[in-house]
């Protein structure tokens, strides 16, 4: 009977509880639990009053770690598949808003999300919580209809779409080359042309290649080349005239040949889609000199004049026209100067008179041969004589006041065959004074 005492009171002093059997997902929550058990095997050995310390101790153990790994976040699923976290629904819808707006530009103004995503309150690790650029690209990527393409955008206007950027690339680099007639060819964009990677409809996305002639047909991109260019160029030579009086008038001599030059040119050109638009020289060297071509030009008058007339002297005042004057035809014109000067030939020709006479005074005429004649008058001194050649500009009086005259003038006369006609039909000697 003291055996069986002593039995149940080593029983009952041994109070062992069975372990539960459990799984934990990692150490430190295992370690909690086995912190949590010797204690709960020993309260009746502590005092109440540490009882509540002692679970105060577990939670936080076990609640800190939870709140600073966990956070609180929108678990996302698509067609019933579970495709990620967000931290609010104002996170996921302008995504949505994004991945439609998207579409919409690009031809799909009817596609819809709303009716395929569905959101639960849940918590996550705070590193599973997707951003919104992210949640673009985990929605796209998980729909049957749409995926994440590289476009072309040409001011802000989406022209095509491709599997991947280097097919958008090669495209863009295609247009580019097709223009360039050299490597060192500067080729670019007349329009803001740029890459962006943009959720778009599966059906839309094209070939490189089908891309490539869809752009050339539909003439969207212009491409300007600027490139540089080098020729050369002939500099023609110029021609220089000379007079000779050991030639007579109005026979031409070619002294000396002309030839053209050679000049090497470096231009910048610019064209748009194979059309010259500008053309700039940046260099140019001369590489041969031209030789000019030299002339002379026969100044020994052979008595026949050119019929092209010019005023025979200088410094005048146009004083009395062709006119009637005084009751009387006034058959030339007047033109005062002081005495002394010089008087020229109007053109070339013979002289056929050179005297004094009363009324004209000191006067010349010149024959022309070929129906005209001058008449010179009023001279202080005579130059030449009947019977000389003279040419057209050469001096052949000094300016005066003899003859009938009532002050320091030339009287100058042009006559056409041996009739008096105004000389203001052949010379303009400005406004006659009254």
């Amino acid at each position: 009977m003291d055996n069986n005492l002593s039995l149940k009171k080593s029983q009952k002093s041994v109070n062992i509880k069975k372990p539960l059997s459990l799984k934990f997902p990692n150490k430190c929550f295992f370690n909690i639990y086995f912190k949590t058990q010797q204690i709960m095997n020993n309260i009746p050995t502590i005092p109440k009053i540490n009882r509540l310390a002692a679970l105060a101790i577990c939670a936080t153990c076990f609640l800190v770690p939870f709140a600073i790994t966990f956070k609180p976040a929108f678990n996302i699923t698509l067609n019933g598949k579970h495709i990620g976290f967000a931290s609010s629904k104002e996170s996921l819808t302008l995504a949505e808003n994004l991945i439609e707006s998207s579409l919409a530009r690009y031809g799909q103004a009817d596609f819809s999300l709303s009716d395929n995503i569905q959101v639960t309150p849940s918590f996550c690790l705070k590193t599973n919580i997707k951003t919104t650029d992210e949640l673009i690209y985990t929605i796209t990527n998980s729909s049957e209809n749409i995926c994440m393409a590289s476009a072309i955008t040409v001011n802000g206007e989406i022209l095509g779409a491709c599997e991947c950027v280097d097919d958008i690339n090669s495209v863009l680099k295609s247009l580019l080359d097709e223009y360039k007639s050299n490597p060192s060819d500067n080729a670019s964009f007349v329009q803001d042309v740029k890459i962006k990677t943009i959720p778009v409809s599966t059906d839309l996305v094209m070939t490189s290649s089908s891309l490539l002639q869809s752009l050339k047909t539909n003439k969207n991109i212009d491409v300007q080349v600027i490139s540089n260019a080098q020729h050369t160029e002939t500099i023609p030579y110029q021609t220089q005239k000379i007079e000779s009086d050991q030639i007579e008038q109005n026979v031409i001599k070619t002294m000396q040949f002309g030839k053209n030059g050679i000049a090497s040119v470096s231009e910048q050109v610019v064209t748009i889609n194979g059309q010259e638009t500008q053309r700039m020289v940046l260099h140019r060297s001369v590489i041969t000199p031209a030789t000019d071509c030299i002339v002379a030009v026969g100044t020994k008058s052979n008595g026949i004049g050119s019929g092209q007339f010019i005023v025979p002297i200088s410094g005048y005042r146009f004083t009395s026209a062709f006119k009637i004057r005084d009751g009387r035809w006034h058959k030339g014109v007047d033109l005062a100067v002081p005495v002394g000067t010089p008087v020229y030939a109007a053109d070339s020709g013979i002289v056929t008179t050179s005297k004094l006479s009363d009324s004209y005074g000191y006067y010349i005429v010149i024959d022309h041969q070929n129906g005209l004649k001058t008449l010179y008058a009023h001279n202080s001194s005579l130059l030449v004589k009947e019977g000389d050649a003279i040419s057209k500009g050469q001096q052949i009086a000094l300016s005066g006041n003899t003859g009938n005259s009532t002050g320091p003038h030339l009287h100058f006369e042009i006559h056409s065959n041996d009739t008096a006609v105004n000389p203001q039909i052949f010379l303009n000697f400005g406004t006659e004074l009254s």
